[in-house]
């Protein structure tokens, strides 16, 4: 049995299970809590969503958002909640499934970030340093989900073309 590299030489992984380790609180104590049945809201959900209204002043969270919005925010309790604690075991054990599991999920969070920054840019009713800041929240996203398309893209390449090779 060949056993995987350490997760800490592993730099991009590493960065992966960091980043999937905080996303996972945000969805239920920021995000999702909306869609959440109420047993599953907390107070410390709620006051740590209205801090990020009130700081960041965020159209999505503090008005009635668009249906594609709220679709997103679905998808991130239904797919990204899931496959975010998956990802932090898979990452652990260098898991061969990641890379096709991380290739979907940098493409879902690349495409859906990038719609939310589009429609934050088109707003007539905040400033340019409200979008500029919400641009901070939401860029992260945006360029860590395209970074992983690459890398998974990478690999997987790698590995079906020394498959081929091998054959």
């Amino acid at each position: 049995m060949v056993q995987s590299a350490s997760l800490l030489s592993r730099k991009c992984d590493l960065i992966y299970f960091i980043f999937f380790a905080v996303h996972l609180p945000i969805i239920f104590l920021v995000d999702a809590v909306p869609l959440l049945p109420s047993i599953l809201q907390t107070n410390l959900s709620h006051q740590l969503r209205s801090f990020y209204i009130e700081t960041y002043h965020d159209k999505f969270f503090s008005e009635a958002p668009p249906a594609w919005f709220s679709t997103f925010i679905a998808m991130e309790l239904l797919y990204h909640a899931p496959l975010s604690l998956w990802a932090l075991g898979a990452l652990l054990k260098d898991n061969p499934l990641v890379p096709m599991h991380l290739l979907v999920f940098g493409v879902q969070s690349f495409v859906t970030s990038s719609a939310c920054l589009a429609e934050v840019w088109g707003w007539d009713d905040r400033s340019t340093a409200q979008k500029r800041d919400l641009t901070f929240l939401y860029a992260p996203y945006v360029l860590l989900g395209a970074f992983m398309v690459l890398d998974m893209l990478f690999r997987l390449r790698g590995t079906l073309l020394g498959k081929t090779k091998r054959e």
